[in-house]
């Protein structure tokens, strides 16, 4: 049998034309949605040089000596402005005082302004910032953010180099210099200070030196990124360097450690350190000078003294008498007068916790398991885009469902974004717990996520009265920030596990901890003349075994008095303890900042999901009266001189940061496949273009009548 010839006919090109563009499109939408997400999402591309004029290309090549993103710029490659951030830290007793040098160098043959978004402590009351021009400091000056961003933008336009601070999170700022000279070097310098964290007997200093990406939920309202869930998403997703390529920005950092007491155990689990004595100072370096800053620092250490030594520093200006309060109790309980617990565990098993983050929540959760208290409760509960859970309500302490917690663990696998709103829901959702006990919900995440402000309201205002939250970092970059403000309003601790901690040590010092609260019902009074003190935090939570209570407060009239501290303890016994407080015209200043610090903590935890004007209006005068950084307060710092001239063309550029050690790119985040609307839009495109073709083409659409 003989077929016909198959000639193509008229009508064959376009839909073949319209065929193959519908795979393109199904295509891309298919790799966006499964390999390109998180990188979308966390801006994790090459970032983009943005200028006025003339064009600038770029183009990511990785150099044969060194490596690194550059610039091409009239076919010649320059590097990044930021070059180095020198860090300096002085311990004293339970203070750190902070100095972070940013040194920038402008490689163009034109004026530059550049963008750099980095991290500090989520507890630093940032109080200066300077830059320095050869042998010029221009000191910046805290104004109200948007007058700030004003006086900015003016002098940028009239010539002169100015340098602008702000926060976008408690623990992400953004450094902005204009009208850097070509060829010529600037360092801004800023300055902060902070209490370290004290728990289990080690004292902990932590400099955070890499922003993770996080992921950004909702639909996309507009070119630069923002979500209806997240209104400033631009604002939080620095341009990002794949793991083979270097901004060429290293990080040193020296922490001079004076602790009033000889210090033992001396040890850092994130990075190789040298350690030497300086007269009565332990000076502690990194061991390699160019460290690149993808991973936190975190110093641990203890000393030869008593741990129930309270600790009470004041100080005295204008503004009235402050005073700083550390105390551990000398208390101790039974085990049996440990109360049987309910433990939610919640589990982030997203994308970014792909790898060894996993694995270590896998290890954590069976320590967990293996040393709660035969009379306890417990169930599990993991999420990313969706939730699952081990049991639709809260399963007994027995060995046959201690063995099917364990076979659910070993399944946990780590895919999605993290929608962490999804566990919180469904944790305020779960069937209370037997015989009225109190709930403890242990998350394990590492919070990077953009819609951090509305999960710590969401917390604030759903945890049940008596419920306590306690989150775990886990990760390769942790949100210090969002870990630490649940566990405030969650009246909970907080700990972040670095790599290289011990699981089975971790977990048996928090099961230890939560067994029992040491004090609860923790009220704090003031015995002496006048008005009692302003004290932060406004409720203060229950004291746990090895776990200091930490008061911050201010008396305007500055008269002395005594501190009166009262509880119970395990049993319903009473507790009571005075403490003196003599105001300091000498003492040290950082007390005060750290006052006006953790008011604007305060405050900023009751605004979240409602901010007020009067709220607002009380963090500026605050943030004002004790020269700090915040929400709403910035830094600038201009020049007098007119340094370039503003008629000529600029550029603008946004630093890269460097990607957390072993984060993937690959990881998925939201946002990357196309919304429905853009899809649409796709469809008629392609329509429009089949339509030219099949006119060129002769196509007809509909078949023609055939005549009778």
């Amino acid at each position: 049998m003989s077929y016909p010839s198959q000639q193509p006919s008229s009508w064959h090109k376009p839909i073949s034309t319209l065929l193959l563009l519908s795979g393109m499109v199904a295509g891309t939408v298919f790799v966006s949605s499964n390999v390109l997400r998180f990188e979308s999402k966390s801006h994790a591309q090459s970032p983009r040089l943005s200028q006025s004029k003339p064009e600038v290309k770029q183009k990511s090549k990785p150099s044969p000596s060194t490596g690194g993103l550059f610039a091409e710029v009239d076919g010649k490659k320059l590097s990044f402005p930021l070059k180095q951030t020198d860090v300096e830290a002085n311990i004293s007793g339970n203070l750190s005082r902070v100095e972070v040098k940013q040194t920038f160098t402008n490689p163009y043959d034109r004026p530059l302004e550049a963008i750099y978004q980095f991290p500090l402590p989520e507890d630093a009351a940032v109080d200066d910032m300077e830059i320095r021009i050869g042998n010029r400091i221009i000191r910046g000056v805290i104004k109200e953010r948007q007058e700030a961003k004003q006086i900015y933008e003016t002098a940028k336009q009239e010539g002169k180099t100015a340098a602008l601070l702000e926060q976008e999170r408690a623990n992400l700022f953004t450094q902005s210099l204009a009208n850097i000279v070509p060829g010529e070097t600037i360092e801004v310098v800023i300055r902060y200070t902070n209490s370290l964290e004290f728990e289990g007997g080690d004292y902990e200093f932590v400099f955070p030196t890499v922003v993770g990406p996080r992921y950004i939920p909702g639909d996309q309202i507009d070119a630069a990124g923002n979500t209806t869930r997240v209104a400033d998403a631009a604002k939080i997703t620095p341009p990002l360097l794949p793991p083979s390529q270097r901004s060429g920005n290293d990080i040193s950092i020296t922490v001079n450690l004076d602790a009033g007491v000889p210090i033992r155990n001396l040890r850092s689990p994130s990075h190789p350190i040298l350690t030497s004595k300086k007269g009565e100072q332990t000076q502690v370096k990194l061991a390699n000078q160019t460290t690149i800053p993808n991973k936190d620092l975190i110093l641990r250490y203890q000393v030869a003294s008593k741990q129930t030594q309270a600790t009470l520093l004041t100080q005295s200006d204008q503004r009235g008498g402050h005073f700083a309060t550390y105390l551990i109790p000398a208390l101790k309980y039974k085990s049996n007068q440990i109360v049987p617990k309910d433990v939610v565990f919640l589990i982030d098993t997203s994308g970014s916790q792909s790898g060894p983050p996993i694995v270590q929540s896998r290890k954590l959760m069976t320590q967990f398991l293996d040393k709660l208290n035969p009379n306890d409760t417990f169930s599990i509960i993991n999420f990313s885009n969706t939730t699952s859970k081990l049991s639709p309500k809260p399963l007994a302490n027995t060995p046959a469902n201690r063995k099917k917690a364990l076979e659910y663990i070993k399944k946990l696998d780590a895919n999605g974004g993290t929608e962490l709103m999804n566990g919180i829901n469904t944790v305020a959702a779960f069937p209370p717990a037997p015989d009225g006990r109190l709930r403890s919900v242990v998350l394990l995440t590492d919070g990077l996520i953009g819609d951090d402000e509305t999960i710590i309201a969401a917390v604030r205002d759903r945890l049940k009265p008596g419920n306590r939250i306690y989150p775990f970092g886990v990760g390769f970059s942790t949100n210090r920030f969002l870990l630490d403000r649940l566990a405030e309003v969650g009246r909970g601790t907080v700990e972040v596990v670095a790599p290289k901690d011990s699981a089975e040590k971790v977990a048996a010092k928090f099961v230890q901890t939560i067994n029992k609260p040491v004090l609860t019902d923790i009220e704090v009074s003031w015995v002496g003349p006048g008005k009692g003190p302003d004290i932060y935090p406004l409720r203060v939570p229950d004291l746990f075994a090895n776990q200091p209570l930490v008061l911050h407060g201010r008396k305007q009239d500055s008269q002395s008095g005594k501190l009166k501290i009262t509880g119970r303890i395990a049993g319903g016994k009473s507790y009571e303890q005075e403490l003196d407080v003599k105001f300091d015209a000498s003492g040290n200043e950082a007390i005060a900042q750290l006052w006006g610090r953790n008011r604007i903590k305060s405050l900023m935890n009751q605004m979240y999901g409602r901010e007020t004007d009067p709220a607002v209006k009380q963090v500026v005068d605050t943030a004002l009266a004790y020269r700090l950084l915040s929400k709403y307060t910035a830094f600038v710092a201009v020049t007098e001189e007119i340094r370039v001239d503003p008629n000529n063309p600029n550029l603008k550029q946004r630093v890269p940061v460097d990607l957390p050690e072993g984060m993937k790119l690959t990881n998925p985040a939201a946002h990357a496949t196309p919304e429905p609307s853009e899809i649409l839009g796709y469809l008629i495109a392609l329509f429009g273009i089949f339509l030219v073709m099949a006119k060129k083409h002769g196509l007809k659409w509909l078949p023609t009548r055939r005549q009778s």
